[in-house]
């Protein structure tokens, strides 16, 4: 009996063990088909493992250098010295067109401002203070009031300044001069004060002394340069004159 009781207790045990056993296989995950991480129940996540962030470097430019400020050497303008009127190198004579003749002002009669064909010309250069110009001026006078056609112009290119005066009075003096003279100096007067036409009459003609005339005939050339004293001086105008007639 005792052997009987012995295997039916044998026989409950393993029943029992089974009975476990299989239950244990259903819980088993493998039984299930799914592959899953066995990891204790108390066990704690990891972390994501976070890849720190690859910086570049930023990009280091050089640091700009300043060239070291020079100053300039203190340099002195160069010294230049007054130089002389340039040189009139146009040579001037009979047969030359006449130079273009723009004077600073006219003291007497009508300006000209530039020589008309068929007409004649007398071009005279003087000064207040010459003793021949003032002996020449009842002469020109003259020969104005017998030729109406024929234009005379007294030009004054080399009046001197008074002494002990400050101040320019060239016109000043050429203008009381001319109206001191009234009718006796009965024809054109120009003025200038910076021998423009000077030089490209006189110093182009190689003339250094006045009274000096010039005769621009109907053609705009020179037919005469010299004294307007001279009787060739005479001559000169009336054959100036007859030409530009007969043109």
């Amino acid at each position: 009996m005792l052997g009987t009781r012995n295997t039916a207790a044998l026989a409950g045990i393993a029943a029992t063990m089974a009975a476990l056993g299989i239950a244990m296989a259903a819980s088993s995950p493998e039984i299930l088909g799914q592959s899953l991480p066995r990891t204790p129940a108390n066990a704690k996540p990891k972390p994501a493992e976070t890849q720190p962030a690859t910086t570049t470097p930023a990009e280091k430019k050089p640091a700009e250098t300043k060239p070291a400020e020079t100053k300039p050497a203190d340099k002195k303008p160069a010294e230049t010295k007054p130089q002389d009127k340039p040189k009139n190198n146009k040579v001037l004579e009979v047969g030359s067109p006449a130079p273009r003749f723009e004077p600073d002002a006219w003291i007497k009669g009508q300006s000209v401002s530039g020589f008309e064909k068929g007409k004649v010309y007398v071009v005279e250069f003087w000064a207040t203070w010459c003793g021949p110009c003032r002996e020449s001026i009842p002469h020109l006078t003259k020969i104005q009031k017998d030729n109406k056609e024929l234009i005379v112009i007294g030009m004054a290119s080399y009046e001197r300044q008074g002494k002990g005066s400050g101040q320019d009075t060239r016109r000043a003096n050429v203008e009381k001069f001319v109206k001191d003279q009234g009718d006796k100096m009965d024809y054109r007067v120009a003025f200038e004060t910076d021998d423009q036409v000077g030089q490209a009459w006189m110093d182009a003609a190689k003339r250094d002394g006045i009274p000096t005339a010039f005769i621009v005939d109907g053609e705009g050339k020179i037919a005469y340069i010299g004294s307007p004293m001279s009787g060739s001086f005479d001559s000169a105008v009336q054959s100036a004159l007859k030409a530009a007639k007969g043109s």
